[in-house]
């Protein structure tokens, strides 16, 4: 191993200590290394040399097959445009693969591991086949990182980020809580299904009701049915009930549905909300309905706190699509700015409603970020109560999964429980 050619490319303190290692102790340094990763953890988090406020993330992988080249896919960091910065080294003479990156402290982000061989139609070894990381096929988690095995799979996770041990936390069981989906017929034809939440409490009902958009998602995959019941055992949140509207599957569908759909937006209000909490006490109040939606679905929630300030109290929205104009049938290739966006002009032109919103958007996305930003300096110069916060990050459920529970936390804090 040619120490010149190495060791200055190597920015990873403890990598170049297993550098130096690997000349006195040969092959046992290297097995000694991995088994201190799957002892503590991964990704490697360093001090970033002259930048109090960052540090050095290293994210290493084991190859266990004859590969072309390895590719780390991180939420907007390593993704789209930013592509290059996601191939991984080779450590040479070993069986280490790795790439070290500089990032903000507070910032959380998903991400995979992708080792190719040299005819992968995806990616090569200058990176993803026209400049896009999609569609990769023979991604992985990371075996070595602690959160692997959870809801969001792997992720570099820095001081500041915002908690999210409820999602990590066991499920208990709670006797009386009930689960269940049902379908909601609309008046034009359409047949909406709902997942439905319902905890129990020792009052016998919820204090308010979240709905949340794209809820195949969020009951399925992301087990916000059991966050919610640990936030409520640990006194963080009151009880609420929970809906979530299914949006269905594929691409195309979704998009009419949470395109900012007036018809959508009604159907909840008026035939979904209804149908879903009929019989149920406590729960017809929309002061205490959020309503919360993640990309689309934000650009649909906050459509929904313009259109229906009547069915909504609080609108939480994350990360939504800005780029959307009626009509779109996918992201356009180039976007306007922010003052000339639709959701800007709905905002400009909408009554000034009793409906409090609350947007949270990333640092690392971009025109999203520019646009938020123009839109809540619209809103509060027009008398909304809106609040926008930004968080670390990119456009990641295990972002928003964050910020839905510090949305709820600062919704409810003003809430009173109800005299028993």
């Amino acid at each position: 191993m040619s120490e010149s050619a190495a060791v200055p490319a190597v920015e990873s303190p403890r990598l170049r200590r297993l550098l130096s290692e690997l000349r006195t102790q040969g092959r046992s340094a290297l097995e000694g290394f991995w088994r201190e990763l799957a002892d503590r953890g991964a990704p490697l988090v360093e001090p970033a040399e002259g930048a109090p406020a960052e540090r050095l993330v290293t994210v290493v992988w084991r190859q266990d097959r004859p590969v072309e080249g390895v590719y780390l896919l991180a939420n907007r960091v390593t993704d789209k445009h930013h592509a290059p910065r996601g191939m991984m080294r080779r450590l040479d003479g070993t069986d280490l693969w790795y790439v070290s990156l500089r990032l903000p402290l507070g910032l959380r982000c998903g991400y995979r591991i992708h080792p190719f061989a040299a005819d992968d139609p995806h990616i090569t070894a200058q990176g993803p086949r026209g400049g896009t990381a999609r569609g990769l096929p023979d991604d992985r988690s990371d075996p070595l990182n602690r959160r692997a095995d959870g809801p969001f799979g792997s992720m570099i996770e820095l001081d500041g980020a915002p908690s999210l041990d409820e999602w990590h936390t066991p499920a208990r069981s709670t006797p009386g809580t009930r689960t269940d989906t049902i379908e909601v017929p609309a008046a034009d034809g359409t047949v909406h299904r709902v997942r439905r939440f319902l905890p129990a409490t020792a009052a016998g009902t919820a204090q308010g009701l979240l709905v949340v958009l794209d809820g195949e998602k969020w009951f399925g995959q992301y087990a916000i049915t059991d966050a919610i019941a640990t936030a409520v055992a640990a006194g963080r949140i009151p009880p609420l009930a929970v809906l979530g509207v299914e949006a269905g599957a594929g691409t195309a569908q979704r998009m009419r549905q949470l395109g900012a759909n007036p018809r959508f937006i009604d159907a909840v209000a008026d035939e979904i909300v209804p149908a879903a909490t009929a019989g149920l006490p406590g729960l017809s109040e929309p002061g205490r309905t959020i309503l919360c939606g993640q990309s689309l679905g934000g650009l649909t929630a906050l459509a929904a706190a313009l259109r229906r300030p009547d069915a909504f109290g609080t609108v939480l929205a994350h990360s939504a699509s800005t780029w959307w104009r009626p009509g779109m049938k996918a992201r356009p290739q180039t976007l306007v700015s922010g003052d000339d966006t639709w959701l800007h002009e709905q905002a400009a032109a909408a009554p000034v409603g009793d409906v409090t919103i609350r947007m949270d958007v990333g640092s690392n996305e971009g025109t999203i970020l520019d646009d938020m930003r123009s839109l809540h300096a619209l809103m509060s110069a027009r008398g909304f109560s809106a609040s926008l916060n930004v968080y670390a990050g990119g456009h990641d459920h295990c972002c928003w999964a964050a910020a839905l529970m510090e949305g709820l936390t600062a919704v409810c804090a003003d809430w009173h429980a109800p005299a028993v």
